[in-house]
């Protein structure tokens, strides 16, 4: 299989699997992407990851956080390696927080962000678009800073 139908079959399953996530309640209501974090880099993972939620219509309020300077200045900037962005309430710019390096994303970003999420949202409405020598590291930021 070359690597466009590869990149294209996993995109799909992705979104299908978001689409029963969402269906279940995993981001707020039924079928609404209401509370998420979504966590990206700059890898094929954090490219491919971003485009699929932005084919759901039920993130359709990523687009003013992919809209805001804050996101900008991370797709722009070589400083910055990371980039979060969550759903709820403040503007887009208080919604897009910029980490840049995995220590910062751990100690200070990842955990103010996660604070953002209401009480009770599992753990899986943290979405990870990183690379995968990063991948087990977030995942135990995500669980020391949201213990179910």
């Amino acid at each position: 299989m070359g690597e466009a139908k590869r990149r294209n079959a996993m995109a799909k399953q992705v979104a299908d699997d978001l689409r029963r996530r969402l269906d279940a309640g995993e981001f707020g209501s039924p079928g609404k992407a209401e509370h998420y974090c979504l966590v990206l880099d700059k890898s094929s993972r954090g490219r491919d990851l971003l485009a699929t939620l932005r084919t759901l219509s039920a993130f359709a309020g990523l687009e003013p956080l992919i809209e805001a300077e804050a996101f900008r200045v991370w797709e722009a900037s070589k400083l910055f390696r990371f980039v979060v962005l969550c759903a709820g309430e403040g503007k887009p710019d208080q919604r897009s927080l910029l980490a840049a390096d995995l220590g910062r994303l751990l100690g200070d970003t990842l955990p103010k962000a996660l604070r953002r999420l209401p009480p009770g949202t599992p753990p899986s409405a943290v979405l990870l678009g990183v690379a995968e020598e990063d991948l087990r590291a977030i995942e135990r930021g995500v669980a020391e800073a949201r213990p179910s």
